[in-house]
């Protein structure tokens, strides 16, 4: 049986539905098969990082000496975060389009981590996504996504 996805996830949620046709009026209708909400992503960071400030001496000196202490702040530590959220993602996107039931996929993803995730999906998971959009449509109602969709098709 050949299955459609729609996918939509932004740094904080994914969510998949199935495309099934109602046979009564023939419309599309989407059946939600997935929810994913990375608990780091709904975590502050200073709330992750355990280390407090004071804890890494500063330029090799003694860590007793006053003044000669450090916060120890990882500057890229965002970075990583949302870096391990996206592979997150990912790994949940391509375990849903590696079903070979499922032979089509659209997807919107949130515009700041879009090349970023796009990348992450394995090749053989990208060739199935037919219309991959630069847009946050996590939190849109399921009822309005194909209208999206189709205002974006060739």
């Amino acid at each position: 049986m050949n299955k459609t996805l729609l996918i939509v996830a932004d740094l904080g949620l994914l969510r998949a539905y199935r495309e099934t046709q109602n046979t009564a009026d023939r419309q599309p209708h989407l059946e939600l098969i997935e929810e994913l909400k990375p608990e780091s992503a709904h975590q502050k960071l200073s709330d992750q990082v355990t280390d407090q400030a004071g804890r890494f001496p500063r330029g090799g000196r003694a860590a007793n000496t006053s003044g000669n202490l450090s916060a120890g702040e990882s500057h890229n530590a965002e970075a990583e975060q949302d870096h391990r959220v996206i592979s997150q993602l990912a790994e949940r996107i391509n375990a849903l389009l590696a079903d070979e039931d499922v032979t089509r996929c659209s997807i919107a993803i949130s515009g700041a981590i879009h090349n970023q995730l796009l990348d992450a999906i394995d090749p053989k998971a990208r060739a199935k996504i037919g219309q991959a959009l630069a847009s946050n449509l996590a939190k849109t109602d399921p009822t309005e996504l194909h209208a999206h969709f189709e205002k974006h098709r060739d």
